[in-house]
């Protein structure tokens, strides 16, 4: 079921995904904008949520991003939905780029890194939630705003981390993040065929 192409898509599973998609689009919308309060209403009480700088349910992720130092707006660009046959559980699978603003030696730099939001979801009297969002990581840069700033960057310090996020761990790093270094990504497909394992049996399940 999970990552297999929908043969065809009923009136209802078209209805469902876009809602779920909408829930998606929504939750992120209230990170970018500061709706912290709307925010909070898109997980489940036993959510979860486990990404680069983050561990533990969806209401203690909102109130730590309420709290961040740097404003990290995501740009989202395609989502895809799988349904279970009753149509109250889903995942989703969003391509993302996260962009950061940072300074080093008081040159502004931006860091970007593309990431796949994995996202289960469930539906509980009629409504959608988010019940665990984990990101899958692809890749990142970090470069000047602006050109000829004859920066040197601490390759070093950089090198530390694992290269498919090492520029944004780097930064959060920066900011007195504790960074996790065995993140699914690219490099590491088992972890990733790991999720997507455990997610279709979670799918599945009555």
């Amino acid at each position: 079921m999970l990552l297999k192409k929908a043969n065809q898509n009923s009136d209802k599973q078209l209805i469902e995904k876009l809602n779920v998609k909408e829930l998606i689009e929504f939750e992120r919308f209230c990170r970018d904008n500061a709706q912290w309060k709307e925010m909070k209403t898109c997980f489940t009480a036993d959510s979860t949520i486990k990404i680069s700088w983050f561990r533990g349910t969806g209401e203690e992720f909102v109130n730590a991003s309420s709290q961040m130092k740097s404003y990290a707006p995501q740009k989202l660009y395609n989502t895809l939905v799988w349904l279970n046959e009753n149509n109250d559980k889903a995942v989703a699978i969003t391509m993302a780029s996260i962009q950061m603003r940072t300074t080093i030696d008081d040159h502004p730099l931006e860091v970007t890194s593309d990431v796949k939001l994995f996202y289960r979801t469930k539906k509980i009297n009629n409504v959608w939630y988010v019940y665990s969002m984990e990101g899958i990581y692809e890749k990142d840069t970090l470069i000047p705003v602006y050109p000829n700033n004859h920066i040197s960057l601490p390759v070093k310090e950089i090198s530390k981390y694992r290269p498919i996020y090492a520029n944004l761990s780097y930064i959060l790093a920066k900011e007195g993040y504790e960074i996790d270094n065995e993140l699914p990504g690219i490099d590491k497909p088992e972890l990733v065929n790991e999720i997507y394992e455990e997610a279709e049996k979670w799918l599945n399940q009555e």
